[in-house]
């Protein structure tokens, strides 16, 4: 039976900016080799197959969508719900030429709009050497919580970040 009540049960979502649509399997090795090439994933040794492994996984729980600009790819978006009291961000990246232009922000805000009323909580992890993501999260109103030491690859800490909803 389809949960209608739960904020991720359509499969698209129209912003202001652009469209979610939910991944389908045949997107994920496209997607997984866009991201293999990217920071932070390129410098934590992850591969297109891993990524794609993660994209595709048996999880009802995690929401994965592609990002569409003008029907084109622009980014891909996965989120984990529920997850303590609120949502986790498993995965955010936007392609170029879009990165740098207002889509992650769009993205934060309207999970932020799914939650409030449900949960008071937005959470994500964030590689400590991604200065760029870091500053995107602190801009978006999150907060770094706990460094978690060596947790995807030794030499690397991830530090978790979260974002109170207010009513």
């Amino acid at each position: 039976m389809i949960d209608r009540s739960n904020p991720f049960y359509p499969d698209r979502f129209a912003l202001k900016s652009c469209e979610l649509v939910r991944m389908a399997e045949r997107d994920a090795l496209s997607i997984a080799n866009l991201l293999a090439g990217m920071d932070p994933w390129q410098k934590l040794g992850y591969g297109a197959e891993g990524l794609a492994k993660f994209l595709l996984q048996n999880d009802p729980f995690l929401h994965r969508y592609k990002v569409m600009i003008a029907g084109k790819l622009a980014g891909v978006f996965c989120v984990q719900y529920p997850w303590l009291r609120g949502a986790y961000i498993s995965l955010i990246a936007i392609f170029e030429p879009h990165s740098g232009k207002g889509v992650g922000a769009e993205l934060v805000n309207w999970l932020a709009g799914q939650m409030r009323g449900r949960f008071r909580n937005l959470w994500a992890l964030v590689s400590s050497f991604n200065t760029r993501a870091r500053g995107f999260y602190q801009r978006q109103g999150f907060v770094e919580l706990a460094v978690l030491k060596d947790l995807v690859q030794p030499g690397y800490d991830e530090i978790l970040v979260r974002k109170m909803l207010t009513e």
